[in-house]
């Protein structure tokens, strides 16, 4: 049986799916993927021996598998994302590794996985940071292994469809080794997108009610200034200097700092793709 053919099973024809043009609205998120198999709970993950405590564990976690509908989401999506491959020089950070190279990323497929140029990303109730004593902390993120010194420009794009925001989270940073992080993006329970810069106290909402809906994220960053964009409009800009010495990069996927997991997380992001550029 083939992938599309396994996807009637669900109620999702492959007629439908060749007609359906670009839409501005949200599709029904149990049309863009199925999945195979079960996941672990949080007690059987710790009750496994597969995570060791305060340490980053090797052996890693897998999970059921997520097949996601290609070709319904290609069309939903910005073109750019839709057929840009995943940057390669990524590594992963889970809760029991913060240093996981791409080779063993199908090791903790309970939280991270990857189809056509989809990363799929999710998180569970009750998963929580166990590599050191820090609590809560759950997160499954990719971040760039090629960070930069204040200067060049450096270009992140990339198409998110948010699938579960049950419990909200962090989706992107930019983040410095020395300063933190210089702005966040996030994702509210359900499903507001909102911004929140380092540089002033305060978040707010950039777009509303996006479970479902794929929007496309630019953002630019020298070391010191950075500029987000929101399905091509510009959205905000800040200065965040950075220390001497420090390295800037990206991160992206889900991160809900001092807050617990209440309900499952889950969401795609596509093409996502990075470059220098001569200006913003």
């Amino acid at each position: 049986m083939n992938r599309w053919n396994r996807f009637t099973l669900i109620g999702l024809g492959l007629i439908a799916i060749l007609s359906l043009a670009p839409v501005a609205g949200a599709v029904n998120v149990a049309r863009l993927y199925k999945q195979i198999g079960t996941d672990p709970s949080w007690r059987q993950v710790l009750a496994s021996g597969q995570l060791i405590l305060h340490r980053n564990s090797t052996h890693g976690v897998k999970g059921s598998k997520i097949v996601v509908n290609l070709r319904l989401l290609k069309s939903l999506e910005n073109p750019i994302a839709a057929n840009s491959p995943i940057v390669k020089d990524i590594g992963l950070h889970t809760v029991g590794n913060a240093f996981i190279p791409r080779r063993e990323f199908a090791r903790w497929s309970r939280w991270y996985q990857e189809d056509g140029n989809v990363q799929i990303f999710r998180l569970f109730r009750g998963d929580a940071n166990v590599r050191n004593k820090r609590p809560l902390a759950a997160r499954v993120e990719t971040y760039y292994k090629r960070p930069w010194h204040p200067g060049v420009w450096h270009q992140w794009t990339g198409e998110y469809t948010i699938i579960k925001a049950g419990s909200g989270a962090c989706i992107f940073q930019v983040f410095n080794n020395k300063r933190v992080w210089a702005v966040h993006l996030g994702v509210s329970t359900d499903g507001n997108i909102w911004i929140d810069p380092r540089s002033h106290i305060g978040s707010k909402i950039i777009a509303r009610h996006m479970i479902g809906k794929p929007f496309f994220v630019r953002v630019l960053d020298n070391g010191d200034l950075w500029r987000v964009y929101l399905n091509g409009k510009f959205i905000e800009s800040g200065a965040f200097p950075c220390p001497k010495n420090s390295k800037t990069t990206f991160r992206w996927g889900m991160y809900l700092g001092e807050h617990p997991v209440k309900h499952e997380i889950m969401l795609f992001v596509s093409g996502a793709t990075i470059k220098t550029v001569a200006r913003p």
